[in-house]
């Protein structure tokens, strides 16, 4: 999430963070609007290690469609600043991508002005239709990853690509996780639906989200919602 000459420009993972905890995803937008200074950020090595990981299995199958595919791979270079004319640029490249038939779109680019995002892979099949993918080290399918999914679908057809009806999650054991997109979407858009609500609620207000506003959800475990409960002596401190 970022602001782009005065928009909230929001991603697939601020709909899975908000998703986890309106609360927390709330108080990250009070720090970009300038509402809450932004607290220092103690590194966790444990979340380090992970994104490393993660990186790695991402690499792993994408040199492996480099083997298949060759020059028939096309790769969107990430832009180092995320400004109107960089994700112009991305979005261009990635269209061009779709449009020469590639066989493989690695990190295709998506921003219409007010999401931005960057799809892990996105394939195409036997039959000329393009399937998303996302590599994930976890052994299981979650929602929030499946939103994902879906949140790049749409944006594929907006772009006019022909998207399967099937999508899938590249676990980290080695096996594919199939789902349909018929079972996904109608979760996506009414949570997408509820990001939006939420943030329009919130920049209507004057000042930063407050503990204990019944209109947002929390998760009361993350580290945001836990500084809360500490501070406030909530009754979720009760075991049980």
């Amino acid at each position: 999430m970022f602001l782009l000459d005065g928009v909230i420009v929001t991603s697939a993972s601020d709909l899975t963070e908000a998703s986890k905890c309106e609360f927390a995803f709330l108080r990250t937008l009070d720090v970009k609007l300038g509402r809450l200074e932004k607290t220092e950020e103690i590194e966790d090595p444990m979340y380090v290690r992970s994104s490393r990981m993660g990186d790695e299995h991402e690499h792993r199958i994408l040199e492996r469609y480099r083997e298949r595919f060759g020059a028939r791979v096309a790769e969107i270079e990430r832009p180092p600043q995320l400004t109107a004319d960089s994700l112009a640029e991305a979005v261009r490249r990635t269209s061009e991508a779709f449009e020469r038939g590639a066989e493989v779109v690695f990190q295709a680019t998506f921003f219409d002005g007010a999401f931005v995002g960057f799809a892990d892979f996105v394939v195409r099949m036997p039959d000329g239709r393009y399937r998303v993918q996302d590599s994930k080290l976890a052994r299981g399918a979650r929602v929030t990853a499946l939103l994902q999914l879906a949140a790049y679908a749409e944006q594929l057809r907006r772009m006019g690509v022909d998207v399967d009806d099937t999508v899938e999650l590249l676990l980290g054991d080695g096996s594919v996780s199939e789902h349909h997109l018929s079972d996904i979407e109608p979760v996506y858009r009414k949570r997408r639906a509820r990001l939006l609500a939420i943030i329009d609620e919130h920049v209507a207000d004057d000042g930063p989200v407050a503990w204990g506003d019944l209109r947002f959800t929390v998760d009361g475990r993350c580290d945001t919602c836990d500084a809360e409960v500490q501070a406030s002596h909530d009754v979720l401190l009760v075991a049980g």
